[in-house]
């Protein structure tokens, strides 16, 4: 078996004053797709800046592909969110998944044919040939998203982080996203840690989940961390996972009310159970 491409142990980090999450172990395997699940603020972005070895850590340790983060940044992508595209708006598909291309070869001629190859490879992996010569402003956030995705394989990456990569984008886009990404998880071998506010959409995809909330953090298969015992121990009050038509809703136990009526009635049957 392929040893893990990540191993944190006992990991604090944080940018101010106080840690944003404390004493967090997990592993992240080969060829595996970890959901990131945690509401914002739950410390998701300053998780990957660590991994990154953007954010120093304050306790515990971080092994990335046998090395420290920033020695192992050249085999990681990182794929934001797509609306963080505004200012590249004028870039056409090709020229944008180009950008990232970081050859190594000698020579301008043998470099351009270099990264021609491999823009070409990237932009097939997610099928946006089509997408080569139209302007980033003018394209929908889900043929963006998958820009982008083409952007982090030009360099063959071991690992991908994706930044929300399912916000803003309608339930089709959304499905298409989780698609490619586990595609890739399949044939490249690619293992991906993938961030969300909504486990929902990777329910049926992800291998394990890494749900953060509180400052501290749970890892492992879906059926196992979101539970009622789990979540409850992990934000320190009761907690209460409904799950529904393929659904998962995580609700607090005394919570009286909610905008969506859909929870709403889910609340008003658990309360009545």
């Amino acid at each position: 078996m392929a040893e893990p491409v990540v191993i944190a142990s006992g990991i604090a980090a944080g940018k101010g004053r106080d840690a944003v999450f404390s004493g967090l172990s997990f592993q992240i395997e080969a060829a595996s797709f970890t959901a990131l699940v945690g509401a914002n603020g739950s410390g998701k972005t300053t998780l990957f800046e660590t991994l990154l070895g953007l954010t120093a850590l304050r306790q515990g340790s971080v092994d990335i592909l046998g090395c420290e983060p920033a020695a192992a940044r050249s085999e990681i992508a990182y794929v934001p969110q797509a609306d963080r595209l505004i200012h590249d708006g004028g870039f056409i598909g090709r020229e944008f998944v180009a950008a990232a291309y970081n050859g190594r070869r000698w020579g301008m001629t043998l470099r351009y044919r270099a990264a021609a190859r491999a823009v070409d490879r990237a932009l097939d992996l997610v099928d946006a040939r089509d997408l080569a010569h139209h302007k980033l402003a003018n394209l929908s956030g889900g043929q963006r998203q998958r820009l982008l995705v083409a952007q982090a394989l030009v360099n063959q990456p071991k690992l991908i982080f994706m930044d929300e990569p399912l916000a803003q984008l309608d339930p089709g886009a959304q499905e298409r996203i989780v698609a490619l990404a586990a595609r890739l998880r399949d044939t490249l071998g690619i293992a991906i840690l993938c961030s969300t506010h909504d486990i929902n959409p990777l329910v049926q995809t992800a291998d394990r989940v890494l749900y953060l909330a509180n400052g501290q953090g749970r890892v492992g298969p879906i059926e196992d961390v979101v539970t009622d015992e789990t979540l409850s121990a992990l934000y320190g009050v009761p907690m209460h996972v409904v799950r529904e038509h393929g659904q998962v809703f995580v609700i607090p136990a005394q919570t009286a009310h909610c905008a969506n009526p859909k929870i709403t009635s889910l609340i008003d049957r658990l309360q009545r159970a």
